[in-house]
C-alpha cells in the first residue's frame, strides 16, 4: 500500500441523474468552458496517510446499512476561494446523516484543504463540481446555467473509494 496516496470517498448516482449532468457539461464544453472530467459524484471525505484496508472495511459497513438516497439538486454556485462551479442539492437530514456516518470513524484523518469534509470543522458543502471557470468566463457560464439548468432528482446508489494515483476505483459499494 502506498501511504502517500490520497483516498476519496464519494457517492455516485443513478443513470438518469448522470445523463442530466452530462447534458449540462456538454453545453458548457460547447462554449469553451473546462468541465470536470470525473464521474458525477458528491465527495464525502478525502484522506491522506490512512490505511486503505481500514477505510475499505469501514465504508463497506456503512454501505451495508445505507439505503439508496434520493437528493434534489436545486441550485448551482461557486466557491469564493477556488474557480469552480458546482451543482448542489438542497440539504436534507438523510444526506447529512450519511455524511456523518461515513466521517464518524476517520474524521481526524481528513487533511485536505483545511478539512472541508470534516464533521469537526462543520464546513461541508454538499456539491458536485461541474466546471472550472477561467477569467472572463463567469458571465458566459452563468448565462448557460440560467438558461439550461432545471432542478432534478438524483439517487445516490453507490459509495466509491478512489485514489489519487490510479484511475481505477479502489472500492465500490452498492447501497441497499
Amino acid at each position: 500500500m502506498n501511504q502517500l496516496r490520497t483516498l476519496c470517498v464519494m457517492g455516485t448516482f443513478d443513470s438518469q441523474a448522470n445523463q442530466e449532468v452530462f447534458l449540462i457539461k456538454e453545453r458548457l464544453k460547447a462554449e469553451g468552458i473546462s468541465i470536470d472530467a470525473y464521474e458525477p459524484h458528491i465527495t464525502f471525505g478525502i484522506y491522506t496517510e490512512l490505511d486503505e484496508e481500514s477505510l475499505l472495511k469501514w465504508i463497506g459497513e456503512v454501505a451495508a446499512q445505507q439505503k439508496k438516497l434520493k437528493i434534489y439538486f436545486n441550485h448551482f454556485g461557486f466557491f469564493s476561494d477556488a474557480p469552480f462551479c458546482f451543482l448542489a442539492p438542497c440539504s436534507s437530514h438523510s444526506l447529512m446523516e450519511l455524511h456523518s456516518n461515513i466521517r464518524e470513524k476517520f474524521d481526524n484523518c481528513c487533511t485536505d484543504k483545511g478539512c472541508l469534509y470534516s464533521l469537526k470543522q462543520q464546513e461541508w458543502t454538499p456539491h458536485m463540481t461541474i466546471a472550472s471557470v477561467d477569467p472572463g468566463q463567469g458571465e458566459k457560464l452563468l448565462s448557460i446555467l440560467w438558461e439550461s439548468f432545471t432542478p432534478f432528482t438524483a439517487e445516490i446508489t453507490k459509495l466509491k473509494i478512489t485514489s489519487s494515483d490510479t484511475s481505477e476505483d479502489v472500492g465500490v459499494f452498492e447501497l441497499r
